[in-house]
Order: C-alpha cells, then structure tokens, then sequence
C-alpha cells in the first residue's frame, strides 16, 4: 500500500486543492510539509512536517525539500505531490477498442482516485519499477495503458525501499529550475526505472489559468515569475547543467526562434543496466 503522502506547500494555508480533492481514506495519509513559520495557519486534519528553518528562502528551497521528504520517507512506500493537483480519468478508447466514459476524459471519482493509487501500488512491487507517475492531462495519449521509462512530475509514487540507500551520493539539489528532471535523471542512471500511466492524469489548474500555483511561488520565491518560465535563460542553464551530467540524455537547440530541447530517458536508464552488467562480468 501507499503509507504516505507528502505535500509540499508554501502560501495555501486555506486552499489545498491536493488534499481536499482525496477521499478520506487518503486524506488521513496525508503529511502536509510546511515552512516553520506558517505552520499555525494551517488547520487541516492530517500530519504535519515543518522543513528546517534554514531552507527557507535558500535559493534551491524546493529541491532541498524534497530531499528533506525523501530522507524523512525512508524505505516505505510514498507519494510526493504538487499542492493544486486534480487527478483525471482518460477514457480506456486511447489503449483499447473500448469506450468506458462519453467524453475523452474527465475528473476521477473518490473510488476512482482509490483504485489509481492500488494500480500504483502493485506496479511499485515489479522489481524495476521504482517511480510512478500520471500523465499530464494536456498531453497526448499513449496507446498503451502505461509507458515505462519516461519523466513523470508533479505527482509521484516512489519505492523508498529502492531509493533510500542511494539518496546520500544523488545529486538532486543543485539546480532549482527543473529540480524535478534531475531527480529523474539521477534514478534512472542508478537502475530505478519510471512508469507513467496512460488512464489517470493529472490536471494542474491554476498553472493553466495563470494563477499562483505552489510551482510558481517555489521556484521564484522573490522575483516576478515571467509569463513562460520554460523560454527563460535560468531553465535553460539549469537543462545545460543536466546535459553535461547526462550528454546522452539530453539535446538543446533552437528552432523557430525559440529553445527547445528533448530528453531521451531511455538511453540514461540503458547506460545503467550495461554498467550493471560490466560490472558483473569484471567480477
């Protein structure tokens, strides 16, 4: 089962779209983690863990907490989410010659919400798998019911016991511009590999509405966040700072004017199993 659910969150003391969408067996496995200085505001009815005091502000503040959950998690099985995530239903169509819905999709229920984090579960206990996440609910569907060896953000299923004993020598807090990517990178070079699921998505709302989501406030603390944070020369610094980790993994160019760039999972989470295999024949 998923012990535990970390939220993350700073300035949502009163409008934790995360939480408040679960069902309340979930809700009682929530742990909100929360700054020091805000935690009298918050009155939710779940577990609380307040970061260090020295985090806050710290120029990679996300990233250092996020680690800060990982150590706190230990081997147990967990999950990590945004504070503004809604959990979608995309309709079995896409995979299989069957429709299950009227529309393309939709919002979970609370059972169905229940039933994501069971499917979760069990592909956690594959021996590979460690990380498990959703699609985003603006991207395109696969045609399968999962794809293994991607990126998966915002709201994450990890198997503590695969990534407990590693997390000291990871390299995840360097950056605070796609902290998120690096994390992913750094497991899969380590043999810890990703699913993402096809059926249930999630939705970031208030990404979308060009609100002030948890993202936004995290990774800009101080500054006037730019209308796209992904075409800004601190994403793509922190992209270079990833690539000249993972060469293989990672190409950055231009093209119509703008800087895109592609990830390719697969060949970081291939260079890992070959290292494995070296270094069991050079024993």
């Amino acid at each position: 089962m998923i012990d535990r659910i970390y939220i993350p969150t700073v300035r949502r003391t009163d409008n934790q779209i995360t939480y408040e969408g679960f069902p309340e067996e979930l809700k009682h496995k929530v742990t909100l983690v929360v700054e020091p200085g805000e935690r009298s505001f918050y009155k939710y009815d779940c577990d609380y863990l307040e970061i260090p005091q020295e985090f806050v502000g710290s120029w990679t503040q996300l990233a250092q907490t996020r680690k800060f959950i990982h150590e706190h998690a230990g081997s147990i099985k967990y999950c990590v989410a945004d504070d503004d995530i809604t959990i979608r239903r995309r309709n079995s169509k896409y995979w299989t010659d069957k429709s299950n819905m009227q529309t393309s999709s939709r919002n979970a229920t609370q059972d169905e919400i229940l039933t994501a984090f069971d499917t979760f579960d069990k592909w956690l206990d594959e021996s590979d798998i460690g990380i498990v996440g959703l699609s985003n609910s603006e991207s395109q569907p696969d045609c399968s019911e999962y794809v293994d060896t991607k990126g998966v953000f915002s709201i994450i299923f990890i198997d503590g016991q695969m990534l407990t004993d590693i997390l000291p020598e990871m390299d995840i807090t360097s950056i605070r511009i796609a902290e998120d990517v690096l994390f992913i990178y750094e497991c899969l070079s380590r043999g810890i590999n990703t699913r993402r699921s096809t059926q249930w998505m999630f939705d970031n709302g208030s990404l979308r509405k060009d609100m002030k989501s948890s993202r936004v406030v995290w990774s800009d603390m101080f500054e006037k966040q730019p209308k796209d944070p992904f075409q800004t020369d601190e994403h793509y610094n922190a992209l270079e700072y990833i690539r000249n980790k993972y060469p293989a993994g990672m190409k950055i160019y231009e093209e119509d004017g703008k800087r895109k760039n592609t990830k390719y999972w697969k060949k970081i989470y291939k260079f890992s199993k070959l290292s494995t295999l070296e270094e069991l024949f050079d024993d």
